[in-house]
C-alpha cells in the first residue's frame, strides 16, 4: 500500500533576549515538543500557511519570516490507520514578541529556550536536526 502524502507549513521562532538567542517550542496536543505549524487553507502559499498556524497557535502576529531559510523536516506516521509520508516545511521567523497566547484547542504549553535546553525538550530528533539548522542560520543572520 501507498502512503499518503501529507504536507505542513510552520515557523522556527527565535528572538533575541540580551546576547542570547531563543527558540519558541510548542508542546501539541499530542504531547510532543516541537514548532508552530500546520496544513494549508486553500489558496495559500507554504509562508501564508506558516504565518497563519504560527499566529493562531501563539498568539504572536509580529514576525519577520525569512523565506531563503528553509528547513525541511520528513517522517512516517500513522493517521487513523493509514501509513502518511509526511513533509513540514519550516520558515526561520525571528520576532521581539516574548508574550505568548496559545491556542488551547491544539498547544499544551510552550517555552522560550535557548539552543541546549530547546535541543533537550524537543521530542523527535528529526525536529532537532531542523533546530540545529536553524540556529546556525540564525547565529549567521544574527551577526551581520
Amino acid at each position: 500500500m501507498v502512503p499518503l502524502k501529507d504536507f505542513s507549513f510552520g515557523i522556527v521562532p527565535v528572538r533575541r533576549e540580551g546576547n542570547a538567542l531563543l527558540f519558541l517550542l510548542i508542546q501539541h496536543r499530542a504531547g510532543h515538543w516541537a514548532f508552530p505549524k500546520g496544513h494549508a487553507e486553500p489558496g495559500e502559499t507554504p509562508v501564508e500557511t506558516a504565518r497563519r498556524e504560527f499566529s493562531e497557535e501563539t498568539g504572536i502576529v509580529r514576525v519577520d519570516v525569512r523565506e531563503d531559510r528553509v528547513f525541511t523536516e520528513h517522517y512516517d506516521t500513522v493517521k487513523r490507520g493509514k501509513e502518511v509520508d509526511k513533509t513540514v516545511t519550516y520558515f526561520l521567523g525571528w520576532t521581539d514578541t516574548a508574550e505568548v497566547r496559545v491556542q488551547e484547542e491544539e498547544v499544551r504549553d510552550h517555552a522560550w529556550l535557548p539552543f541546549d535546553r530547546a535541543l533537550e525538550r524537543i521530542t523527535y530528533e528529526e525536529t532537532r536536526r531542523v533546530l540545529r539548522e536553524a540556529d546556525r542560520a540564525a547565529r549567521v543572520a544574527d551577526s551581520r
